[in-house]
This record gives structure tokens, sequence and C-alpha cells, in this order.
């Protein structure tokens, strides 16, 4: 039963939209941001390859990228991710910040409307590392949130707690497929989600 229940995609996604409802909305009309602040998790550096490979979530990025394209925020912050990540010891993970940039520059984002914060290893460290990196601005100008719908809440909750209040924009929802029926048979990939 225990099964059966947990890993059900219809009532998994119905639990997720309605954990995230209150975020899903449109951006205030003609609102521009100053900072859009991307949180990671989208990619990590192939140093193999010399190149980020990305995750289920780019989401975050590529909407990061749409809205500075579209004049909706003039500086993209992008908030430690796996390919910008520097590693304090040498030894754990690390990205490439400085490819990661050039990568950007390649898709046509300016340079100088890039920042990148490099030290955090989650939320909480998000927020802060990247309130010390750009100033008390943060806490004047208008600033958006970006990252998926389900972690939404708690990525807000944290910059509420640093004393931030940004505007949200979520990612990665259940998008309404024409043609698709709910499905409730049993799903390895929603119970490990």
């Amino acid at each position: 039963m225990l099964f059966l229940l947990f890993s059900n995609g219809a009532l998994y996604q119905w639990i997720a939209e309605q954990w995230y409802k209150e975020y899903d909305r449109p951006l205030p009309e003609r609102k521009q941001y100053t900072y859009g602040i991307v949180l990671g998790g989208y990619s990590y550096w192939d140093w193999k390859r010399s190149r980020p490979e990305f995750s289920e979530i780019a989401d975050r990025l590529l909407e990061g990228i749409r809205l500075y394209k579209h004049g909706r925020i003039r500086k993209l912050v992008l908030a430690s991710d796996g390919s910008i990540i520097e590693s304090k010891d040498g030894k754990g993970l690390q990205g490439n910040a400085a490819d990661m940039k050039q990568y950007l520059a390649d898709l046509g984002m300016p340079l100088e409307d890039v920042i990148l914060e490099t030290r955090a290893n989650n939320t909480w460290e998000n927020a802060t590392f990247t309130l010390e990196l750009i100033g008390n601005s943060m806490k004047t100008e208008s600033t958006l949130l970006i990252t998926s719908a389900t972690h939404m809440r708690r990525s807000l909750w944290t910059f509420h707690a640093a004393g931030l209040n940004p505007d949200t924009y979520i990612t990665d929802t259940f998008p309404e497929i024409k043609g698709e029926k709910t499905n409730f048979l049993p799903s390895w990939h929603v119970l490990a989600s």
C-alpha cells in the first residue's frame, strides 16, 4: 500500500502543486528588477569536455537568461551552481567559473551583467554570500528569486531570514500537456523524487 501511495504520479503532482501554487503567478507587468538571482543545482562542469552539463532543472538558468534578454532583469546573479562552485580545499566538488562565464558570453550574455557567487553549498549560504557579494543594495533594489517551483517556499523563507525580500519566479512546474491523460500507475521516478 505504501509503495502504491508514494509512487502515484497524479497524487505527487497534486501535492507539489499545492506546495507551490501561491508562487505560480506572472511577474508584475513592466516591472524591471535590478537583480535576478538564479539558485544553483542545474549543472556541473565537465572537465573532460570543458563544458557545463545540465540537469533536469536547467530551466532555472534558461529562464534567468530569457528574463534578462527581455529586459526584465538588469543583472543575472548565479548563486553557486556546480559549474561555478569553488572548492575550499581543492578536493571537493569544483566548477570552472571563468569558463562558465565564457559559455554564457557565447550565449550572448554581456559579462558585465553576470555576477557569480561561487562559494555557497546550500540555500542559506546562497542568501548570505550573495548579500555579502553584492552588498546592501540587494535590500533596497528590486530583486527576483528564480528557482524550481518545489524549492521556492524554502528558498524564500531562507532569503527572508537573511533580511531580503525578493519577488519570486518559479520554474520546473508540472506542465499541462494536451492529450496526455492522468496516470495513476506506480512509477519509480515518482518514488525517487
